[in-house]
């Protein structure tokens, strides 16, 4: 996956003493394995409040949806809300399934108001487990040392999950690692798989389309034998954008009746996705949807990084299809191919479609002198 074009540092502080409650990643094995996260004085503020409405469909493709802002925690680490009303947002959630909180760092939590929101709308959200580069294959050699060492790995990973009340990871391994290791990466995403549905029924494990069954580095971009062996231990997989025309077809035919498991990448950006991302998703979408396989769209906030005119809510309600005789939004487009059902059946009936709620949007909310004070966007 892309590196993000903007990244903003976390904040520097003693996560042990009382602050504003943020969100944050574990960066290390060493964190991970201390569980030294629940001794934040954060880990109570992070917890998800609403659970999950519903599961997912198992009659037609979905739509997941992954999020990469500028490195990720920016606005949305103040779990209690911060002061810019200009915020991202999203807020087509009836034509989503899952959501994934994506990040660079090795252990990326999605901040509860994601989780929340998402809950609403009966939409699964996922953290992400990634290692890339030379320290990837360092963290690699660590965690894939021993058969009990993956699988100790694996047991942190759901005990987050379930502790905080998210559904589930997305696994990147993007980076080679030794090919005696593979045995013991194969156990890590079996073991977290079973955990994980153990402790938290309806849960998924995704494994992202990158090293292979043979040690390498090197994306498929559909699903073959390859990487087939890590789809058959998890709930999907995550293909990398970079496909080509017949892709999807030849996916659809290897995952057989699971075919609906298999998450074709889109990238909003472009960077070698079919069709060329940005205002012709569609293009790719049609595809998929003519294929009878999911998408997994990576980085739609594009139209708010690189502020598509002529204003954020007015492009992200009008992301359109510029070089066709009929202008085609993209919403219109999952809804005729992918969420009719989810369309119908997910948004609460004690929610305004036009309302805070209905984009996680909301108020920060204080006493001063006895009186209360509003401030914008979570």
């Amino acid at each position: 996956m892309p590196k993000p074009n903007d990244a903003e540092a976390v904040p520097l502080l003693d996560l042990s003493k009382p602050s504003s409650p943020i969100s944050f990643p574990i960066k290390s094995l060493q964190d991970l394995e201390s569980r030294s996260y629940f001794d934040s004085f954060h880990f109570q503020f992070n917890r998800s409040t609403v659970p999950l409405r519903g599961d997912l469909p198992n009659n037609r493709p979905r739509v997941l949806v992954c999020h990469d802002m500028k490195g990720g925690y920016v606005d949305d680490k103040w779990v209690q809300g911060c002061e810019n009303d200009a915020g991202y947002a999203i807020w087509h959630w009836y034509l989503m399934d899952v959501f994934v909180y994506f990040s660079h760092s090795l252990v990326t939590i999605p901040p509860p108001c994601w989780t929340n929101t998402a809950h609403r709308h009966g939409v699964k959200v996922l953290g992400t487990f990634i290692t890339e580069w030379d320290e990837g294959k360092t963290t690699c050699n660590e965690m894939l040392a021993t058969k009990e060492s993956a699988q100790m790995y694996a047991e942190r990973l759901a005990e987050l999950a379930t502790s905080l009340g998210f559904d589930g990871w997305l696994i990147n391994i993007e980076n080679e690692i030794d090919k005696e290791q593979v045995p013991n990466l194969m156990e890590f995403v079996s073991h977290l798989t079973k955990v994980l549905h153990l402790s938290t029924p309806g849960s998924l494990v995704i494994w992202y389309d990158s090293v292979t069954v043979h040690d390498h580095l090197k994306w498929q971009d559909h699903l073959n034998e390859k990487n087939k062996r890590f789809f058959d231990l998890c709930d999907g997989i995550f293909m990398n954008y970079t496909w080509k025309e017949s892709y999807p077809k030849l996916s659809a035919e290897v995952a057989g009746d699971r075919k609906y498991d298999v998450y074709m990448g889109i990238d909003v950006f472009g960077r070698g996705s079919f069709g060329g991302g940005q205002w012709t998703v569609d293009t790719a979408l049609d595809l998929l949807k003519r294929n009878n396989v999911s998408a997994a769209i990576f980085a739609p906030g594009w139209v708010y990084e690189t502020a598509q005119p002529p204003n954020f809510h007015t492009a992200q309600n009008n992301v359109q299809c510029v070089c066709r005789e009929c202008e085609v939004n993209w919403c219109t487009k999952i809804e005729e191919g992918f969420g009719e059902t989810k369309k119908r059946e997910s948004v609460p009936r004690n929610l305004s479609r036009t309302g805070l709620l209905r984009i996680g949007t909301g108020g920060r909310f204080g006493r001063e002198r006895g009186q209360l004070r509003g401030a914008t966007v979570w």
